[in-house]
């Protein structure tokens, strides 16, 4: 009934009023597309492939956990951004072999002493969640020749209070109840590591990634949020896809008096450097944009520690930025020689 379903969103917005105002996504969130191509880095003998992934340590039960989730999630990806890549054990034309040499991964519970009441001793305040995985990479021909390799190294460090936890379930409760003749769509989950094989889950997928963008070109579209409340009237520039003038218009706007609210100026600014940094025409220019990028959203994450949404993109302009500074020096052969004493770059 309409009286219950009043009152049902009047008690919600009681317990969570800092999700209806201020900065934020908001509960009616505004994304836009970007296009993330990554060319390969290499150029495949032939289309036949087969991977080959072990651990160090065959006893150590994250490195074995790695080694196994690895095998398949660098098999997926290769064949999702090539579909003319076929796995052949038998014949391949390319073998890629991992080694995990490190994998390291907890979810440990933070808790804080109360010192009088019922509830006397420690009680949980949230979850620290952190990992590194290090593995080596190498891409041979049927030959034996050497057509890639380099060593991987990707880590996991965020702290998950519970504060952020009540307003994720406030969030996901809000966003079942349907507005008023609108069609209800399910959200998507925003499940946060808990478990050592969360933290792996994680650590591997970022690996399988850096190995897919080497051999292959990758080309996804990517649903990026933008932030809202005061930086709403600017997101027109992104939504129509004039990433330059998106960029001034924040770069120029004083910056937001609360340090946690001005995070998501400084996220924002992100996205559009990112952005821009896909549509460059060279690859020392994107490299320029995505160390920008990069710088953003890692400000934004240590003004607003809390706010989870900052996480990911890190991640993913990480890969972007460590991709093409390896291009843009294949691309430059004067980049790979050292500069003469006196003289500057």
């Amino acid at each position: 009934m309409p009286e219950i379903r009043q009152l049902r969103l009047t008690s919600l917005i009681v317990l969570a009023p800092a999700l209806l105002s201020g900065q934020g996504f908001g509960t009616l969130k505004k994304t836009v597309v970007l296009e993330r191509k990554l060319p390969a880095a290499v150029i495949l003998p032939g289309n036949a492939f087969d991977v080959k992934v072990s651990a160090e340590k065959a006893q150590d039960p994250c490195e074995k956990l790695a080694a196994d989730k690895l095998q398949s999630m660098v098999e997926t990806d290769l064949i999702r951004f090539n579909s003319q890549l076929e796995l052949n054990p038998d014949k391949p034309d390319t073998l890629i072999v991992l080694k995990v040499l490190i994998c390291n991964a907890t979810a440990t519970p933070e808790h804080d002493t109360l010192l009088s009441g019922k509830s006397k001793g420690q009680q949980p305040t949230g979850m620290k969640v952190a990992g590194r995985l290090q593995v080596t990479y190498q891409a041979r021909a049927r030959a034996g020749r050497f057509v890639d390799a380099e060593p991987i190294d990707v880590k996991y460090d965020h702290e998950f209070n519970q504060v952020t936890g009540a307003v994720s379930e406030t969030k996901k409760i809000l966003g079942k109840i349907p507005l008023p003749g609108a069609k209800h769509k399910e959200a998507e989950s925003e499940e946060e590591p808990h478990t050592m094989e969360d933290v792996v889950e994680i650590l591997v997928d970022r690996a399988a990634q850096h190995v897919a963008a080497r051999l292959v070109n990758t080309n996804e579209r990517v649903e990026i949020m933008l932030a809202r409340g005061a930086l709403e009237q600017n997101n027109r520039y992104a939504e129509a896809g004039q990433w330059t003038r998106f960029v001034e218009g924040l770069e120029t706007m004083a910056p937001l008096a609360n340090l946690e609210d001005d995070a998501y100026r400084l996220y924002n600014i992100g996205v559009g450097d990112e952005a821009l940094g896909y549509k460059a025409d060279s690859p020392a220019s994107a490299k320029r944009y995505f160390e920008q990028a990069v710088m953003q959203y890692r400000k934004a994450g240590e003004s607003n520690p809390r706010e989870t949404h900052f996480i990911e993109p890190v991640n993913r302009i990480e890969i972007a930025l460590e991709h093409y500074k390896q291009l843009s020096v294949s691309a430059d052969p004067a980049a790979k020689t050292p500069a003469k004493k006196g003289k500057s770059n």
